[in-house]
């Protein structure tokens, strides 16, 4: 499973964005962002990469301002990486 993440400055604008994409039927939460990251409010909004097109349209649609980047997440035994898209 390749999962995505959706940085943004604003918790507000986060939850905003979690709010509108699990309305649409997307499944998506909030996780603390990771330090590789290096930017962001802490607080990310985690979905399938799959969704990440659909994803976009909202942040553009809804005027997101505080949005940063989309990062990959893959995880391999213990590892993580997040790099960014």
């Amino acid at each position: 499973m390749n999962l995505c993440l959706a940085v943004f400055r604003s918790r507000t604008q986060t939850y905003e964005f979690i709010e509108y994409m699990v309305r649409s039927g997307i499944s998506c939460r909030a996780v603390t962002t990771p330090p590789e990251a290096h930017i962001g409010c802490g607080i990310s909004a985690e979905f399938y990469i799959a969704h990440k097109s659909y994803a976009a349209e909202v942040i553009s649609k809804k005027g997101l301002n505080s949005f940063v980047a989309f990062y990959k997440i893959t995880t391999r035994g213990r590892t993580t990486m997040t790099d960014r898209l």
